[in-house]
């Protein structure tokens, strides 16, 4: 059952360091997380943190949400290929409605 307004954020804390990658990115990269476009990457403000990821709606099955996940992954070695980072850095977090919330 998909909740009224509800969004589903998969994504990673951006540090400091990561920051510093997505701001050094070839040029060609930029649009994979600059523009406000669904089907790339999205940077966010969630509690006074920044986040880059992708957002979903909720009520996904857990094999969409699993594909998100790879895609995450994947686009963020495509744009910060030197950048490492581990596995569990990716979360999944349930959000209100976007009204209550700040995007990019």
């Amino acid at each position: 059952m998909q909740s009224e307004g509800n969004i589903i954020f998969v994504g990673m804390k951006i540090s400091e360091r990561l920051s510093e990658q997505l701001d050094s990115s070839k040029p060609s990269m930029k649009p994979f997380f600059k523009e406000n476009n669904p089907e790339y990457l999205q940077i966010m403000q969630i509690d006074n943190n920044e986040y880059i990821g992708k957002v979903i709606e909720s009520g996904s099955s857990l094999e969409s949400i699993s594909n998100i996940l790879m895609n995450v992954k994947t686009m963020l070695k495509m744009i910060c290929n030197n950048f490492y980072f581990a596995d569990n850095a990716i979360t999944i977090m349930a959000l209100t409605p976007m009204s209550s919330r700040t995007y990019y």
